[in-house]
């Protein structure tokens, strides 16, 4: 595997703890904003030093980059960032049983028999999920992404005087957050007081173009897919609806009072397309491994919007929790719960990209 692939595209799924001076910095460069996360450890557990969330105004990202790369701390290092949609995409596979030296050697021969893309067009990597299944087999998270999305992210920031030391992709930020954080406690009261292994858990990251969902046993992602439906179409069909503009759709949409009614009815046609895609995920997750999902984590900006946990829990006929892992984070000082707590879910991949780098 090249050099380029090691530098840029990294799957991290465990946390060793160590001493550190330096903070940790994750910068999720979304569609419609910025957003930035900084954390430094704190023994075994994890401070939030500073974050930011600023919108991409005119399309003008580098401005945004910069307004929200000015809040980091002399301490802060060169950031993790991520990339989504198309052109990127995950793999479970099952390979026979080998170190994970021989596992990437390995691949780089195979990758042609799993991955659309031709090599020479892209960059990845892989981890190894279990290496002790049966007849000496082992499950395989493959990660790819097209050569032009990494390279024009580089170029980007590079351009800023920022030099990423990780570049990954969205849904594995999110699995991260979860690896290092947990929701163990949730998860149990959610399957009835039963052992986790007998059940799943599903994260729904809602974002401005692209969705992505996960699923989850032991901590461990076993299945992830982008969904090309997000908070965008729902302000959009706002706005046509009750004859608003974009702007004002978008604030009205966080901001609902007395019109929450209204603009559920106005979303319903999204909703309805983003829960059968959901459901039809589920289906297929629960076929394969026989493993029922039990609870939905409903995280990202989108999923600040009031009511639509009622309606996914109706739907899918799952436990629905809003996910906010900075609600798990000690908070430094002069960052205020008040402070964080309308911005917290939207920050979930920024928070999931500092903790790859710890």
């Amino acid at each position: 595997m090249s050099a380029l692939l090691q530098k840029y595209l990294t799957i991290v799924q465990k946390f060793i703890p160590q001493s550190q001076t330096k903070s940790f910095v994750g910068l999720d460069l979304g569609t419609n904003s910025c957003k930035l996360v900084e954390l430094v450890r704190k023994g075994e557990k994890y401070q939030l030093t500073n974050f930011a969330v600023e919108p991409i105004l005119n399309g003008n990202a580098k401005e945004t980059v910069k307004k929200v790369w000015g809040k980091v701390s002399e301490a802060g290092r060169s950031p993790a960032t991520a990339v989504s949609g198309k052109g990127t995409l995950i793999r479970f596979i099952t390979m026979p049983r080998m170190n994970l030296a021989e596992l990437k050697s390995s691949f780089a021969l195979e990758a042609d028999k799993y991955l659309p893309f031709p090599q020479d067009q892209i960059y990845m990597d892989c981890y190894i999920l279990d290496s002790k299944g049966k007849e000496n087999k082992m499950s395989v998270l493959i990660a790819a992404s097209k050569k032009e999305l990494v390279d024009s992210r580089v170029k980007a920031l590079n351009e800023l005087g920022l030099h990423p030391e990780l570049i990954t992709l969205n849904s594995i930020a999110v699995a991260n957050a979860l690896s290092a954080l947990g929701v163990k406690s949730e998860t149990s009261a959610a399957a009835g007081g039963k052992e986790e292994k007998s059940s799943a858990v599903a994260i729904l990251d809602l974002g401005g173009e692209v969705s992505s969902l996960t699923i989850l046993i032991d901590n461990l992602p076993l299945f992830t897919r982008d969904i090309f439906i997000g908070g965008q179409e729902i302000t959009k069909n706002i706005s046509r609806a009750m004859g608003l503009s974009i702007e004002d759709a978008e604030k009205l949409k966080y901001e609902p009072g007395d019109k929450l009614t209204e603009i559920l009815n106005a979303s319903d046609s999204i909703l309805a397309d983003l829960i059968s895609e959901v459901r039809l995920s589920f289906d297929y997750f629960v076929t394969e491994k026989n493993i029922p999902v039990l609870l939905l984590l409903f995280t990202g900006g989108g999923s600040m919007l009031g009511g639509v946990m009622d309606v996914l829990a109706k739907q899918l006929e799952v436990k629905v929790m809003r996910w906010d892992p900075i609600e798990l984070l000690d908070l430094g000082p002069g960052i205020s719960k008040e402070a964080i707590a309308s911005q917290g879910s939207k920050l979930t991949v920024a928070l999931g990209l500092a903790l790859s780098q710890s």
